[in-house]
């Protein structure tokens, strides 16, 4: 778990921290806009997180999981790299997408760890996982400045969870 929160917030943290710099820089929109993109593009996640936990009932929280994993990192990847009502439609794919994951992996850690050990379980994850935001924001910022756009680094960036769905 403690990896796997690793490799995803390598992607999930600059896609996120860095959206707005993206929106306002190589897009041209303004600070409303930006707010109307987020609001529209990001509301219908709610549909992921429960169809995800119907399908992760079903079909198993692993395939559920990995497929949340894999789908929404490779249409955010597809967003930032299209312009125009594309980008548009590939952020909603990737918000209802990526939204599978919520119900499908976040039951993990609870359900591993007995009571006794889940504080210090679960602060080893977190460590992990800020350190791989940390990681994931360095190295984003050092190629988007290299090849003066957020796409291609995002691209680069996506080996990490397109390897925790591997898991």
């Amino acid at each position: 778990l403690a990896v796997s929160a690793l490799l995803l917030n390598v992607f999930t943290s600059p896609a996120s921290q860095l959206m707005n710099e993206f929106l306002r820089e190589e897009r041209s929109f303004s600070a409303a806009q930006i707010s109307l993109f987020t609001i529209l593009t990001n509301t219908p996640g709610g549909l992921g997180i429960l169809i995800g936990g119907r399908l992760a009932d079903v079909r198993g929280r692993r395939v559920v999981g990995a497929v949340g994993v894999a789908g929404g990192t490779l249409l955010t990847v597809g967003m930032v790299l299209v312009g125009g009502w594309p980008m548009w439609a590939l952020s909603v794919a990737g918000a209802v997408i990526g939204a599978l994951t919520i119900p499908a992996l976040g039951v993990y850690g609870p359900e591993l760890f007995p009571t006794g050990s889940r504080s210090r379980a679960n602060g080893i994850i977190s460590v992990l996982g800020v350190l791989g935001g940390v990681i994931g924001l360095l190295a984003a910022g050092a190629m988007t400045d290299r090849w003066g756009s957020l796409g291609p680094a995002l691209g680069v960036l996506s080996i990490g969870p397109l390897a925790m769905a591997a898991l």
